[in-house]
């Protein structure tokens, strides 16, 4: 990421894309908010169950239901997800989802059982479940070349203020024993939602939207409206979108774009790695500590001052780990980036299971020191890594055709390997027939070690390559290291030097031929030169 890439930012393209981050504010709030709510006091007296030594807690049922169940709405989400977007545009998705989400946080905020609640938990979660892939996809399509990794890639850096905002809500109240106590964190999960539906009217459509429903002179409308004055003046939008209508054309007489597809021979591979990508997204730590994290340091003994300001720091790493990813992955590369916070995440894993099983650990002030930092810096180095990359891959992977359907089945894996983590770590840790307490860490270093060798041998590398370049560079089979120095040649190719790409000296930009005359891109010019 260069400085000169951004001249090709506007600011009403900022707007947008700021507008619809507020989305992924929404479910960051409720990941942290949630967490911390299960060591509420308030809480745990309205919807825990009375234990031995007379406090209220959650008991190891009802604890796996109320973070795992919420999964299904997830689920459901990413179901209707593509279905929805395809039919109404961004734009409109959003009004649902922000709709969905205010009907939930009413049954959560009115519940008088953890039955109501976990319902109200699963409408939220069918808010959430549309909105992480709709997000990024739009910013995507949104954005150049240069910057997608910028622009699509800060999914978890809102994500985590939410969940800053989330815990520092719990915070507040980790001393009121009242219904208020714990009413307030989770009522203010409708701000967002309201932000969305006051924010997105002032918001253009996708115009590779547009484009795909035949809606050509409003998506012609709406890039110039995001793309630099000089772009308007030279007629280089025009030419933009001619071009995305050639790249969908030449898709289409390769695919329909349906499901069945995404198993096709065109298409295997890439879902392959969209769906292990996204797994490793979940089980490798970054959701054991987020979902967790708050009531594991209850369980080492933790006083409430400390835990609930442990919790803060939880999601104040991953906001770190976030950043620095959002601002090196245009340079460093969405690959690397995953490689090495697996690497670290193996790391601070071991140390958690290592350390946190030692007998008489948490009464050693040094133990339970290096124990609880490394639950917090291992949701930050996994934000480093694959929690925010795989949205990023995710949307970009899937070329022209296939994108949202691609998105969708990534987020549908991510559903279900967070759920597996979700209702099985408190029998792993303190169940009736399995009690590892901390020694759950070595589930997850393995898990992130052998992330970190599927990175290196089998995730390929496509920052600063237009959406449509992707076809062509996956058409020519190439192992994933080489991706990076691949030149194309076709309409992809020409997209990406309109959108200031990687440097390609054979690749004129805005459809201009050698003797540098404007010229509108042409059949010819499209034509895919697959190999070297």
């Amino acid at each position: 990421m260069k400085l000169d890439d951004w001249k090709t930012v506007t600011g009403y393209m900022l707007f947008c894309c700021l507008t619809f981050n507020a989305g992924n504010v929404l479910f960051g709030i409720d990941v942290a908010s949630f967490g911390s709510l299960q060591a509420l006091p308030s809480f745990l007296n309205q919807f825990g169950t009375l234990q031995p030594d007379g406090s209220y807690g959650l008991s190891t049922t009802r604890k796996s239901l109320m973070n795992s169940v919420n999964w299904t709405g997830k689920l459901v989400g990413c179901a209707v997800f593509e279905p929805l977007l395809k039919r109404v545009g961004f734009k409109k998705t959003i009004y649902v989802l922000s709709v969905i989400q205010i009907v939930a946080v009413v049954l959560e905020v009115t519940s008088k059982s953890w039955i109501q609640f976990c319902i109200g938990r699963v409408l939220a979660y069918l808010a959430v479940g549309i909105v992480e892939p709709t997000i990024p996809t739009y910013q995507a399509e949104l954005a150049p070349a240069p910057l997608r990794g910028f622009f699509a890639g800060n999914v978890q850096v809102l994500v985590h203020l939410g969940s800053i905002w989330g815990a520092g809500m719990s915070r507040a109240f980790a001393n009121e024993e009242g219904p208020k106590g714990w009413m307030i964190p989770v009522a203010v999960q409708m701000i967002p939602a309201v932000m969305l539906l006051i924010g997105v009217p002032f918001c253009i459509e996708s115009p590779r939207w547009l484009i795909a429903n035949g809606r050509k002179d409003e998506a012609i409308a709406s890039l110039n409206r995001i793309r630099p004055a000089r772009d308007r003046e030279n007629g280089s939008t025009t030419l933009e979108a001619e071009a995305w209508e050639q790249a969908i054309e030449e898709s289409k007489l390769q695919t329909q774009g349906s499901w069945k597809d995404l198993f096709s021979k065109t298409y295997y591979n890439r879902t392959i790695v969209v769906g292990v990508v996204f797994f490793f997204n979940q089980v490798t730590g970054q959701q054991f500590a987020n979902s967790y994290g708050p009531s594991f340091f209850r369980s080492m003994g933790l006083p409430s001052n400390q835990l609930f300001t442990y919790s803060i720091l939880i999601p104040l790493a991953g906001l770190v780990g976030c950043l620095v990813a959002v601002a090196t992955t245009d340079t460093i590369g969405r690959r690397t980036l995953c490689y090495i916070g697996a690497a670290l995440a193996t790391m601070f894993n071991a140390l958690i299971g290592a350390i946190g099983s030692r007998p008489g650990a948490y009464e050693s002030a040094s133990d339970s020191n290096t124990v609880v930092a490394s639950v917090i810096l291992l949701n930050g180095v996994c934000k480093l890594g694959v929690a925010s990359q795989c949205w990023l891959i995710g949307s970009e992977i899937g070329g022209t055709q296939m994108r949202n359907k691609m998105m969708g089945f990534g987020v549908v894996i991510d559903v279900f390997a967070a759920f597996l983590v979700t209702f099985f770590t408190p029998y792993l840790q303190n169940g009736p027939q399995i009690q590892l307490g901390a020694r759950v860490g070595y589930i997850f270093m393995g898990l992130a070690a052998t992330a970190f060798f599927f990175f290196v041998f089998f995730t390929p590398e496509l920052k600063g390559r237009s959406l449509e370049e992707v076809d062509e560079l996956f058409e020519r089979k190439l192992w994933p290291w080489q991706f990076s120095k691949a030149q194309t040649h076709g309409v992809g190719a020409r997209i990406a030097a309109m959108e200031g790409g990687l440097d390609r000296k054979d690749t004129p930009p805005f459809g201009m031929h050698d003797e540098g005359d404007m010229v509108e891109p042409t059949k010819e010019a499209g034509v895919q030169v697959r190999g070297d």
